[in-house]
Formats: structure tokens, C-alpha cells, sequence
């Protein structure tokens, strides 16, 4: 297996990587701060579902542009 290959191998698994870890922060984020806001505010559980929604659209978003980043970076090589 050549250097490059290899390079791409790990490239590849960093990616996957920094997916997951951004789904995960930015749903874990919007579900505390909902959870802050319910019980702030008493409303019930709307602002956790909210929270949680908000965090699964900005992780989706990241990883939009992460991924279009990254197939950027392989173009140009």
C-alpha cells in the first residue's frame, strides 16, 4: 500500500470521526440548554424538543461543510 493511500486511509477516519463527535456535541448542547430553559421558563418539555431539534440541525449543518471541506481538500491533491 503506497504512503498515500494511507494518508487517505486516515484522512478518511478522522472524518468519520469529527462527524460523530459534532452530532453528539451539538445535540448534547441543545438538550441541556432546553432542559435549562424548561425549567427556567416551566414549560414543559417544548424547549428540550426544541433544544435537542436545533442541535440536530446545526450538527447536520457542520457536518455539511465538513464534509465539503474535506472533498475539496481531496480535489485539489
Amino acid at each position: 500500500m503506497k504512503k498515500k493511500d494511507k494518508g487517505q486511509i486516515w484522512t478518511a477516519f478522522s472524518l468519520v470521526g469529527t462527524i460523530g463527535l459534532t452530532m453528539v456535541t451539538t445535540v448534547a448542547v441543545g438538550l441541556y440548554l432546553g432542559r435549562l430553559a424548561d425549567n427556567w421558563l416551566d414549560t414543559g418539555p417544548w424547549a428540550t424538543v426544541a433544544g435537542v431539534l436545533l442541535g440536530m440541525m446545526s450538527g447536520a449543518w457542520s457536518t455539511y461543510k465538513r464534509v465539503i471541506e474535506a472533498e475539496r481538500e481531496m480535489n485539489n491533491e
